[in-house]
């Protein structure tokens, strides 16, 4: 098991990272989710060996590496630009790792066999990776990655340079490989479509902290802050005020629910689109019916976004006009 306890680390004199701690077990995918500049690449280079915290540790089951240096980690690393050998073909960067360990020739070529196999690249041995496409270049990382058999595997946003097609086949690929190795991962992205469908367990950075670890239908069931909301687009954030022990104001009505916060106080909440009432005869606690002005309206795939005045953006089956006023069921949680 990896382990981080209190990492500390700064940049040019500020602050980067503050009190770090996570643990990824056997077998574990968990996904570093921030946005640009958050540390999330930064954590994955002190994990790697190519750069130390201020404080803190990173153990690998309960042995500090501070003193183990890059290439005694093995762990295995995928880049965004694949890093790869263009002077050497398919099979040789596949095969780099293990000739530096001085494998056999012929498991060499079984291990890198499977792996070709693998990563649905079979034939592909002799080809110069010059000549492979986007995708099939990030499959030959992916291979090479793998071949010594990591104790660990690191993604640094792999799928960044890719099209929208490619990447979703590639990443189905990953979580199945991954699934069946039981290699431990981290993989660091700012694409929350990403990570949903490749982590088991989803660490939110925002201003150098972690400040939510769970599984992804947990976070988007209860983000908890409005950071986290905000990052992976789940539902609308509102300003309120408390007004009492359980009503906030809005500019869109008010509701009833707890916050838990003082009167007077302002507060975030988060606004999502209710299918339909509850069918209790009475509405459950953050339950509420708010109308809306349509201010634009816009075909997605099998239904319709529509934006209202004061920014609220919901979905409908059913295409409104700009300007009608509509009566729409959510659910109003408060956020940190």
């Amino acid at each position: 098991m990896l382990e981080l306890r209190n990492v500390v680390k700064s940049y040019e004199g500020k602050p980067l990272l503050t009190d770090i701690s996570f643990t990824v077990a056997q077998g574990e995918t968990i996904c570093l989710l921030g946005a640009s500049g958050s540390g999330k690449s930064t954590i994955l280079r002190m994990i790697a060996g190519l750069d130390f915290p201020e404080r803190g540790a990173i153990l690998l089951n309960s042995l500090d590496l501070a003193g183990t240096p890059p290439h005694l980690r093995d762990f295995g690393l995928v880049f965004q630009d694949y890093g790869l050998f263009p002077h050497l073909n398919v099979f040789d960067n596949i095969a780099f790792g293990l000739k530096m360990r001085n494998v056999p020739v012929d498991e060499i070529k079984q291990r890198v066999s499977v792996l070709l196999e693998q990563v649905n690249l079979s034939g592909f041995d002799s080809r110069k990776v010059t000549d492979l496409s986007g995708g099939e270049q990030q499959r030959v990382a992916l291979a090479r990655a793998l071949a010594p058999s990591p104790r660990l595997l690191m993604f640094d946003e792999p799928l960044g340079a890719l099209d929208r097609s490619l990447k979703e086949d590639l990443l189905n690929e990953i979580r199945g490989i991954l699934h069946k190795t039981k290699i431990p991962a981290i993989y660091v992205t700012h694409d929350q479509e990403e990570a949903f469908t490749i982590a088991d367990r989803i660490l939110v950075l925002h201003e150098g902290t972690i400040i939510r670890d769970a599984a992804p239908q947990e976070i988007w069931k209860e983000p908890q802050y409005a950071a986290v909301a905000k990052l992976l687009g789940i539902g609308n954030i509102i300003d309120a005020e408390i007004i009492s022990d359980k009503k906030v104001r809005t500019e869109f009505g008010t509701f009833d629910i707890n916050c838990a916060n003082n009167i007077g106080e302002k507060v975030q909440l988060l606004i999502q689109e209710f299918p339909s009432p509850s069918g209790r005869g009475v509405r459950g606690e953050g339950e509420a019916q708010i109308q809306l002005t349509v201010e634009d309206v816009l075909f997605k795939q099998d239904q319709f976004q529509v934006k209202a005045r004061g920014g609220i953006v919901i979905h409908m089956k059913e295409a409104p006009k700009v300007d009608d006023v509509i009566t729409v069921q959510v659910q109003v949680k408060c956020l940190s």
